[in-house]
């Protein structure tokens, strides 16, 4: 049934004879933000602290209660090992011949290393955060605080892969671990503006090669401290790190590129479609302009022409009859190109409208173009809602 679908929508589309001009309009915008910042509040200060006080006292508890259970099992095991020596003792006092070899083996205390603590301490973590940078901010006093309460280290696990054969076998071991950081974004009068977690991805740190497990065991258990700080040092920066996109996508004054597909229409049989390509080429010139400022002003009136243009064109639509210059398959076309140009002059309404005809119409190729246009427009419009409206 999907192929059949398929297939009916590529001859619906080919049934409109006209050729379609796939043009890609590179250009660069002004990405604003999402929660805009007064101009001459646009000051950044950092914090830094850690969060591990409770997972170490969890640590330290749960150390205390394997080392009791290991001592009350231990003796639990030399109590039966004495009382069974016990009767082997009396055997050989009674019968005057060894029992040696049927001695039990003795119990051993199984060895319960302490844990390995996270640092309370944040060292140098405070120059990562201000190495972050929001586009149009300055570090400073008297704008927005940052400010990182660092995780502690959560599903540390290491394991190996065994490679090679006979004497060439080897193990090469790694460990996977999560460490994360809660950031919160306040104003000068304490206002949270943003909360988040961030850098909650795994994260791999090579151990090494080995020629056998125990060898690996042996060396984890005198150098495990170095290990943990080292991820745990890593873990930290790369969670800070992670916070840059997040921070400049809901604060800052991003220069971003664009490509976006804009159509037009090559000639067919008796049909002139000069209009068309004067159309498309207003829009072109609007488009490489729209990244001079962030309201996109000094590209308006340009913009509006060229959307002018479009509707002129649209004027002799005719949905029905496919014969016509401005058919069904030409018109949606036009629409996906006037919701291009109606973004960035900051007319949402008018994105949801052509959207919507575009949704409702038969043409494959303009509603698989308008789907995957949907989230851009969509985020743009918060944009635009939150600083100009």
């Amino acid at each position: 049934m999907k192929y059949l679908i398929i297939l009916f929508a590529l001859f619906t589309s080919s049934a409109y004879a006209q050729n379609i001009d796939d043009n890609f309009i590179n250009f660069s915008y002004i990405q604003v933000p999402l929660i805009p910042i007064d101009q001459d509040e646009r000051f950044l200060q950092f914090e830094v602290a850690t969060d591990v006080v409770g997972a170490n006292l969890d640590s330290t508890t749960n150390h205390l209660i394997r080392k009791k259970n290991a001592m009350d099992l231990y003796e639990k095991q030399m109590s039966e090992w004495y009382s069974k020596m016990g009767l082997l003792q009396q055997v050989e006092n009674t019968i005057a011949v060894s029992q040696a070899d049927k001695y039990p083996l003795k119990p051993a205390l199984q060895l319960i290393l302490e844990p390995v603590l996270n640092a309370t301490d944040p060292g140098n973590l405070l120059s990562s955060a201000e190495a972050l940078k929001i586009s149009g901010f300055q570090n400073g006093n008297n704008g927005i605080l940052v400010s990182f309460k660092v995780s502690p280290i959560r599903d540390f696990r290491i394991t190996y892969k065994k490679t090679g054969l006979a004497a060439q076998t080897s193990y090469t071991y790694s460990c996977t671990y999560y460490l994360s950081a809660r950031m919160i974004v306040s104003n000068q009068d304490g206002t949270v503006l943003l909360e988040s977690t961030v850098g909650n991805t795994k994260r791999t740190k090579s151990l090494g090669k080995y020629k056998s497990t125990y060898s690996f065991l042996d060396w984890i258990m005198k150098n495990r401290e170095v290990v943990y700080g080292q991820a745990e040092t890593q873990g930290r920066i790369a969670a800070i790190q992670a916070a840059s996109g997040l921070l400049q996508s809901k604060f800052g004054f991003v220069n971003k590129s664009r490509r976006a597909e804009v159509y037009s229409v090559k000639k067919y049989k008796d049909h002139d479609y000069t209009d068309v390509t004067r159309a498309y080429n207003k829009t072109s010139e609007a488009l490489l302009i729209v990244g001079k400022s962030p309201d996109r002003s000094g590209a308006y009136d340009k913009l509006k022409e060229a959307r002018d243009m479009w509707d002129v064109i649209l004027e002799e639509s005719n949905l029905q009859n496919r014969k016509e210059r401005i058919n069904a398959k030409i018109s949606s076309i036009i629409w996906c190109n006037i919701a291009e140009i109606s973004v960035w002059m900051g007319d949402f309404y008018r994105v949801e409208a052509e959207t919507q005809k575009i949704k409702n119409s038969s043409i494959f190729k303009s509603k698989n173009h308008i789907n995957g246009e949907v989230s851009f427009y969509g985020d743009q419009k918060n944009r635009w809602k939150a600083n100009f409206e």
